[in-house]
């Protein structure tokens, strides 16, 4: 099972429950397998531009940047705790960006958000959208899972 970690100021707006639900959802259906564990980081524009310049060369604000951990992480057995949490990634969203993105297009905050939350995870879990089959394949799914959770 996916456990999701939150960091940040997140607006009440935002339903943490819900995402956590659609985040172990993304998770059960990109095919992740055992315990892990992913963080939700909220950000604002500044911090963004920052880390997007840094890890990715891109000088302006962006929505969500996933930064996965290299798998496999062996999950740790012991005594005391039979299976351990496998670290997954962490998923760093720009609250303003989002709430803009929302904007634009007529979604509520809430839906934007939903659907950073997945996306994010089907990043951490191998999925692009760097070829139109890879962004089909991931889109696609991306799609299935916010329709079930009657967020489309």
């Amino acid at each position: 099972m996916l456990t999701v970690e939150f960091s940040g100021a997140f607006p009440r707006s935002v339903s943490r429950p819900l995402l956590v639900r659609l985040a172990r959802k993304a998770f059960a259906m990109g095919g992740g397998k055992g315990n892990a564990v992913v963080t939700v980081a909220a950000v604002g524009d500044a911090k963004m531009k920052t880390l997007n310049r840094r890890y990715r060369g891109k000088n302006k604000v962006t929505d969500i940047l996933s930064f996965g951990y290299t798998p496999p992480f062996p999950l740790a057995r012991s005594p005391a705790r039979p299976l351990a949490r496998s670290p997954l990634g962490d998923l760093i969203i720009c609250l303003p960006q989002v709430r803009r993105q929302a904007k634009k297009i007529g979604r509520a905050f809430q839906d934007e958000m939903a659907l950073m939350v997945v996306h994010g995870v089907l990043h951490l879990l191998g999925y692009d959208h760097e070829s139109l089959a890879d962004e089909r394949r991931m889109f696609g799914l991306q799609h299935e899972i916010l329709l079930r959770a009657r967020i489309l």
